[in-house]
């Protein structure tokens, strides 16, 4: 038990339980007569298990907030191809930039299959991704160019009204999708 200087004829008790302090509430006639005190109580920015409890709220909201403004941005870590993308008989993509054939490779695999549609060849595309060891580009996001406008590359069925990630039959009526390309904006990148 932790003694604490009290007014006058007034019972007022704390106690240290652990390493939180309790502390019954004062009316606000107590306020004045505490700071009139000459210090002996502990103001409330001046506690050091306060200001402990403030640095830990202070780091919880940095890390909260700090993966939130990194997700709106691209990843540092991606490199940027553009080019033509090629039909190829082959298994793998091909990108072809600046005379070049780049062989592609995707991060998940409904990305690979977008690569590989048959409506996207022999388009203008921008691809993020990285460069592996074994020599292929592996790609993280696609998008079609179009007079150096970004798009992205959705898949549609109109009959459910539902979303896919690759091409092919939509899961819910199985019919073919519908190749969309939606108007990039610098805030959805």
């Amino acid at each position: 038990m932790r003694s604490f200087k009290t007014r006058p004829n007034e019972m007022r008790e704390s106690s240290l339980l652990g390493s939180v302090l309790i502390w019954p509430v004062t009316p606000a006639s107590s306020r004045q007569w505490s700071r009139q005190d000459g210090g002996a109580t502990t103001k409330l920015g001046q506690h050091p298990l306060l200001k402990a409890i403030a640095a830990g709220l202070f780091v919880c909201v940095v890390l909260t907030v700090s993966p939130l403004t990194a997700a709106q941005a691209a990843p540092p870590h991606l490199a940027v191809l553009e080019g033509m993308l090629l039909s190829t008989t082959a298994e793998c993509p091909v990108l072809r930039n600046h005379g070049k054939d780049q062989p592609l490779s995707g991060y998940t695999t409904y990305v690979y299959h977008t690569l590989q549609d048959k409506r996207l060849a022999n388009r203008e595309v921008r691809l993020e991704g990285t460069m592996k060891a074994d020599g292929t580009f592996q790609v993280e996001r696609l998008y079609t160019v179009t007079d150096g406008r970004l798009y992205r590359v959705r898949y549609f069925c109109k009959i459910c009204n539902i979303e896919a990630l690759e091409p092919g039959n939509c899961v819910c009526c199985q019919q073919p999708t519908e190749l969309q390309e939606i108007p990039v904006t610098e805030n959805a990148k």
